[in-house]
């Protein structure tokens, strides 16, 4: 006996299963949105802890090494009086240009040329030369930064880094009116939020940026209220990294959009669609192998037998058992057959 699929009717569940495995099958292709992403990240990779070195040198030009450790350093004294605390570490630095004039700011008013840099994963890196002070969190732009760079091991065990992609595309009406938010969402941020703050025994990535990037400052207060001064060409080379950042997080976007897109244009042209066979015959137009559990959790099978077979067995039950007479003529029979074929040969 073989199995055989059945031309059943498609219902909600089996669209869906349909739907999140075809989301499967577009992520695995190979396409010039998928390699622009992943080369925006590789790109990240080089570019972050470039921007990092620059930063490095330009905060131990303004805090020098030598006053922070060391024989009668502000680090000796800081541990000798416990009450003294100006030296500490930070991923965020507040830059200012000195050798550069005064620049706009989205208000259209002239400002110093200065912004916020940080290495933190879930740092703020959009926004032009404002007042704002950096942010970090759930709600940052950041976050966008750390789900599209953690994507791969953030599916792996089961969360979904695209959920703020997927709520801007799929809710427009609710994005209109304001209200960006809803459970389904606000669960896949606090679920995302706790993996990457090593919840249960995990890495704690956020940490983890955020020790690999600490450099020593001088100082007490936010990193707002210690401007370090910088060249022109020193603070564009900062800008680099916002810039890295942003085009990974654009990137993304853009990939998993199309794919969303794609998942839509297929949920809606199926939904009047009944019977399988119909689905079954576009994906091998394109090259869509669904899912063997699909076909036999959510399908089932039908049973095909061979007809002949059948017949032999149905009539072998009611067959007269072979008398002691009929199995010696039948054994006979059978040595004659064999010692003919060997005198044949």
């Amino acid at each position: 006996m073989e199995q055989k699929e059945k031309d059943v009717t498609l219902n909600a569940n089996k669209r869906k299963s349909l739907c999140n495995d075809l989301s499967r099958h577009l992520e695995s292709q190979d396409s010039y949105l998928k390699e622009d992403y992943l080369q925006a990240r590789e790109r990240c990779d080089v570019v972050i802890p470039e921007s990092h070195g620059v930063m490095t040198k330009v905060v131990q030009r303004r805090y020098k090494p030598e006053h922070i450790f060391g024989d009668r350093s502000l680090t000796f004294y800081k541990n000798e009086y416990n009450t003294l605390d100006v030296v500490g570490t930070d991923s965020c630095f507040f830059m200012k240009v000195t050798d550069a004039p005064k620049v706009l700011d989205s208000y259209n008013d002239e400002v110093e040329k200065s912004k916020h840099f940080s290495w933190h994963l879930d740092g703020k890196y959009s926004g032009d030369y404002t007042s704002s002070h950096y942010t970090s969190g759930s709600s940052s732009s950041g976050k966008n930064f750390s789900y599209a760079y953690y994507r791969e091991d953030m599916k792996k065990v089961g969360l979904n880094p695209d959920c703020n992609i997927e709520n801007d595309i799929n809710n427009v009406e609710a994005n209109d009116r304001g209200y960006k938010s809803n459970p389904y969402l606000s669960q896949c941020r606090n679920d995302n939020h706790a993996w990457l703050n090593g919840t249960n025994g995990g890495t704690n990535y956020y940490q983890k940026w955020e020790n690999k990037y600490a450099l020593h400052i001088i100082g007490t207060g936010g990193c707002r209220s210690r401007a370090i001064p910088c060249t022109d060409s020193e603070f564009a080379q900062f800008e680099m990294m916002h810039i890295a950042k942003e085009n990974l997080v654009r990137c993304h976007t853009a990939w998993i959009g199309k794919m969303l897109e794609q998942v839509q244009l297929f949920k809606r042209t199926i939904q009047p669609v009944r019977k399988f066979s119909v689905v079954k015959e576009f994906a091998k137009k394109y090259n869509w192998e669904i899912a063997p559990e699909i076909l036999a959790d959510k399908f089932g099978m039908d049973i095909v037998i061979s007809v002949d077979n059948l017949v032999d067995q149905m009539n072998s039950i009611v067959k007269p058992k072979e008398t002691k007479d009929e199995k010696i003529k039948a054994r006979v029979a059978y040595e004659q057959w064999q010692q003919s074929s060997r005198l044949a040969s």
